[in-house]
C-alpha cells in the first residue's frame, strides 16, 4: 500500500503548468515533455509552435472567468495538413496553447492532443529533442 501512495505523490510532483502570455488559460500536462515537434504545417509554422503530445485524459485545461479558449478549426488537407484540427488560443492574448485533432477526417489518433511547448518557460525546453514534422 505505501507503495501506491508513494507513486500517486510522484505522479502529482511531476505535473507542469503552462499558461498563456497573460496567464489567463493555464493548461495542465502530467510530465515534462522528453520530445517536441516543430510542425511545419501551413498554420503550425505561422505559430511557430513547438508540441508536445499527451492523451487528452491527462491535460487540463482552465481559463480564467475574464478569458475563454478560443477555436479555430482547419478543415483543409493541403501542406502536410492531416485534417480537421482544432486549434485553441487565449482569447484576450492570443497565445496558441493546444490543439484537439477533430472526428473521422484527422487520420492520427485523437485521443492524444497537442500542448504548445512554448507557454513553458525558455529554459524548460532548451535542449529538448526537437523533431520537424507535421502534427
Amino acid at each position: 500500500m505505501a507503495t501506491t501512495a508513494t507513486a500517486t505523490a510522484m505522479t502529482q510532483t511531476t505535473h507542469l503548468t503552462l499558461t498563456c502570455h497573460c496567464g489567463r488559460i493555464s493548461v495542465r500536462i502530467p510530465s515534462k515533455p522528453t520530445d517536441l515537434n516543430e510542425c511545419r504545417c501551413t498554420v503550425c509554422y505561422k505559430y511557430g509552435a513547438l508540441w508536445a503530445y499527451y492523451p487528452r485524459g491527462d491535460v487540463v485545461v482552465t481559463a480564467s472567468d475574464k478569458a475563454a479558449a478560443v477555436p479555430y478549426v482547419r478543415t483543409d488537407t493541403g501542406a502536410g495538413a492531416q485534417g480537421s484540427i482544432e486549434f485553441m488560443r487565449c482569447s484576450v492574448c492570443g497565445c496558441v496553447t493546444h490543439w484537439l485533432g477533430l472526428g473521422e477526417q484527422y487520420t492520427r489518433p485523437t485521443s492524444n492532443m497537442g500542448v504548445n511547448a512554448r507557454m513553458l518557460p525558455e529554459g524548460e525546453i532548451e535542449g529538448m529533442n526537437r523533431e520537424v514534422s507535421y502534427c
